[in-house]
């Protein structure tokens, strides 16, 4: 037999064992993930070992048999790597504490930061209203409806407002008070 004609014997081989244990081999990667994606690439990485140990099947065994180990020795390899980073993300139980009191110190800042703003937006003096009585066509295009502004003016407006509000900020109040 020639390498190539072992090569097409391989690749039927192959083809007859992902057609035949495929779907069976998809359910079983469900024992081992839960999430589909992870199911998916755990089907792929089965297949490839089965691909890369083929040349090797001596037929002691079904073929059935001789996959379901292929597949079994993968999918504890799998969980056992799955476990090894699943620990590397894990903090230990005495962290636990200091980490939630953070968290609650963070959403309170926040909470806090959130309620300057709002206070320092309402203390903002309003925008006048300017008369909108101009018989230009282009020009009444331009107004912002309904208040008499061009974009321009709003823009400036806009950029005063937040230019007003980092300085608040800043200094702890709208007049530099707290």
């Amino acid at each position: 037999m020639t390498s190539v004609e072992a090569d097409v014997s391989l690749r039927a081989r192959f083809e007859a064992i992902a057609r035949d244990h495929g779907p069976a081999l998809q359910r079983f990667t469900r024992g081992y993930e839960a999430d589909a994606g992870r199911q998916a690439d755990l089907t792929q990485e089965i297949l490839v070992a089965i691909w890369r140990a083929l040349p090797t099947f001596e037929g002691r065994s079904s073929m059935r048999t001789w996959v379901y180990r292929v597949a079994h020795n993968v999918a504890v390899s799998h969980v056992v790597k799955s476990s090894r980073d699943r620990l590397t993300r894990c903090i230990p139980l005495e962290d636990v504490d200091g980490i939630l009191a953070r968290d609650a110190n963070d959403e309170a800042e926040h909470r806090d930061g959130a309620a300057r703003v709002a206070a320092l937006v309402r203390a903002l003096k309003p925008a006048t209203r300017r008369s909108s009585c101009s018989t230009s066509r282009a020009r009444s295009r331009r107004n912002i409806r309904g208040h008499g502004l061009t974009a321009t003016n709003v823009a400036v407006k806009v950029h005063r407002i937040k230019d007003a509000l980092r300085r608040a900020l800043a200094s702890g109040g709208i007049d530099g008070s707290r």
